[in-house]
């Protein structure tokens, strides 16, 4: 049996609005301890800032405090249902090239998966029996940890 991407996903997800600051985008990375922040138009998902966005934009001469979130934003922002396998992820991640993708729950944002996450636990699966308790795991709850 497959392992659900919904027991190695970040629960932790950071939101800004599209015309946040890069400035503002900045400090919510350092202070959340994440490496990514999903940028809201409304209700919607309208795309991901990563932190080598944000010294990407820096490095280029943007303005901190006049460049917005919208400006710097990959996307379109790819998704996939949280009950999804971490083999049908991995497919996911090959086809759309990304190196996050949302898990969603119906349409509301469940989680984040990275791709070296889901290549990591793919590569364990063989070696190790996940039990419903492996849900907990210090390293994937998103709470304080700095692994991102």
């Amino acid at each position: 049996m497959s392992m659900p991407i919904s027991h190695i996903m970040l629960t932790k997800v950071v939101m800004c609005e599209e015309v946040t600051s890069l400035r503002k985008t900045a400090e919510l990375l350092r202070a959340e301890h994440v490496g990514s922040v999903l940028v809201a138009h409304g209700e919607e998902i309208a795309g991901i800032i990563t932190v080598n966005d944000v010294l990407a934009a820096l490095l280029a001469g943007r303005d901190p405090d006049t460049t917005c979130a919208r400006d710097i934003m990959s996307r379109p922002v790819q998704s996939i249902a949280q009950d999804m396998s971490i083999e049908d992820a991995l497919r996911a991640f090959e086809r759309t090239g990304c190196a996050r993708l949302v898990v969603m729950s119906g349409s509301r944002v469940a989680g984040m998966l990275k791709k070296s996450v889901a290549e990591r636990f793919k590569g364990l699966t063989g070696l190790y029996t996940f039990t419903p308790a492996s849900r907990s795991l210090p390293f994937r709850r998103g709470s304080g940890s700095t692994a991102t």
